[in-house]
């Protein structure tokens, strides 16, 4: 896979991590458990990753290894069992028929650990269970469980996962060779994953999941909007996707009837570059000022994170410099160009981004941070009023809140209320306005009056982070 592909999808994985999510396993799994080194074509990633030659951070908590307080009530107990299901399930894929190159394929990876060939993996191991293996247009692709012979004494994980990746038709040695290895992670999860370059041509991958046996991948196209239409897979508890049968679509995985994971598939609404007629589509509605090379890049890396949680790829609303505005470093406020910019989502809500770029770079270095939200109604709309808290948990410990709002253009005035009573004012120009507001927002309703005082629109302010969207990880339920 492309790095700048993959890149998107792990800015998906972080910015996923601003949402509070109806099931906790994703946190737990997340954060909790276990430093995960899956393939990222070498590319160093954290809280601040680098995008188009620009350090770029995305607003959320920060990841970390450390297990859950004691007093956790994000039980991890379900997510194990489930994991040993996927243990004990028999090899999938066609070369897996092959119960002789299974065997040794196994022992060859268990002599390797033992002598240490696995950096990444050198816990004492007492058996390698094959898990998956299967020819993927010229590749050989396995997935191997390693059994310790203790479970982890921090996470509490019993086994490790491996990815290989070979030629086709590899013999089980050069399978299991070190230079064969594709992803290691300290847990074998119940759900597990890979995408690999296709050496078919540049930017073109394969991307294979599994799940325990007994379980279903189902399949939907991206709708529009539209409800999903799922459809069973045929290979039942694993799923392959080549460049051949990639396309825009969710997976979902079912137990017994019950949904255990939803997830976007692979890939993005945008191509890169983003073509010129993309660019005045996402273009065509603008408020402010935005220059036309920054919003092309910033639409290319919003679709990339966002995946096949867009119906469309996202518009500019609005462009500005803005005075005071809070980095979430050091200095912790300061005068910059901010840039917003919105799109459908697959649940019917829209979602957005923030991005605020510093006069001066942080100390930090880093020199572009972001944030999002989410909407009921079309915020690209010029009559519309969006109202969007910048930085919420880290602007400090007062009772303040910045607010950035857009407004239709022959706006003069912005007021703030709650109940029906102002809370706070401040001037608009250029479709724009920040000022604070008491905390919390909720239920807070933002007026854009014109010269004479008449109201233009209204709205309540944003919800923070990007709410909504229909991806479930259910490993946790009994």
């Amino acid at each position: 896979m492309r790095v700048d592909e993959e890149l998107g999808r792990a800015l998906a994985e972080l910015s996923s991590t601003l949402t509070p999510q109806p099931d906790p396993y994703g946190r737990v799994r997340a954060r909790y458990r276990r430093m995960r080194q899956r393939r990222l074509g070498g590319l160093a990633l954290a809280l601040v990753v680098s995008v188009g030659g620009t350090a770029f951070a995305i607003a959320g908590p920060a990841r970390t290894t450390q297990p859950p307080p004691a007093n956790s009530n994000e039980s991890i107990a379900p997510v194990l069992a489930w994991a040993d299901k996927l243990l004990q399930s028999p090899p999938r894929g066609a070369v897996a028929r092959d119960t002789g190159y299974v065997r040794q394929l196994s022992d060859i990876l268990l002599d390797a650990q033992r002598r240490g060939d696995f950096p990444n993996l050198t816990v004492p191991v007492n058996a390698v269970k094959v898990l998956f293996i299967e020819d993927v247009n010229d590749q050989r692709i396995a997935l191997a469980a390693f059994v310790r012979d203790q479970p982890d004494p921090v996470t509490g994980w019993p086994s490790a996962a491996v990815w290989l990746v070979a030629e086709k038709g590899a013999s089980a040695e050069k399978l299991a060779s070190t230079g064969s290895v594709r992803g290691t992670s300290d847990a074998l999860e119940p759900y597990e994953s890979l995408a690999v370059d296709d050496p078919s041509g540049p930017g073109r991958a394969i991307h294979v999941a599994i799940a325990p046996a007994g379980c279903v991948f189902l399949t939907s196209p991206v709708l529009n909007g539209h409800a999903f239409k799922w459809a069973s897979e045929l290979t039942g508890s694993y799923l392959i996707r080549t460049p051949q049968t990639q396309r825009p679509e969710w997976w979902r995985v079912n137990c017994a009837e019950v949904t255990r994971k939803i997830t976007p598939g692979p890939g993005s609404l945008a191509a890169k570059p983003i073509t010129d007629a993309q660019l005045a589509t996402a273009m065509s509605r603008v408020r402010g000022d935005v220059k036309a090379q920054r919003a092309r890049e910033l639409v290319y890396q919003s679709a990339q994170s966002a995946g096949y949680r867009l119906t469309a790829l996202p518009s500019v609303v609005w462009g500005g410099h803005v005075a005071g505005v809070p980095t979430g470093g050091s200095p912790s406020v300061a005068d910059g160009q901010v840039t917003v910019l919105a799109a459908p989502a697959v649940d019917g809500t829209w979602v957005g981004e923030v991005t605020i770029e510093p006069d001066q770079p942080r100390s930090d270095s880093v020199v572009g941070t972001g944030t999002s939200f989410t909407v009921t109604t079309d915020p690209t709309d010029p009559a519309s009023v969006l109202a969007v808290p910048i930085d919420g948990d880290a602007v400090g410990s007062g009772d303040q809140q910045f607010l950035l709002v857009v407004t239709p253009a022959a706006a003069t005035t912005v007021r703030v209320l709650r109940d029906g009573q102002e809370v706070a004012r401040a001037p608009a120009s250029g479709s724009g306005a920040a000022l604070t507001v008491p905390r919390p927002t909720a239920g807070l309703v933002v007026k854009a009056l014109d010269a004479s005082g008449r109201t233009l629109a209204s709205a309540q302010v944003s919800d923070e982070g990007a709410r909504g969207t229909p991806e479930t990880d259910a490993w946790n339920q009994e």
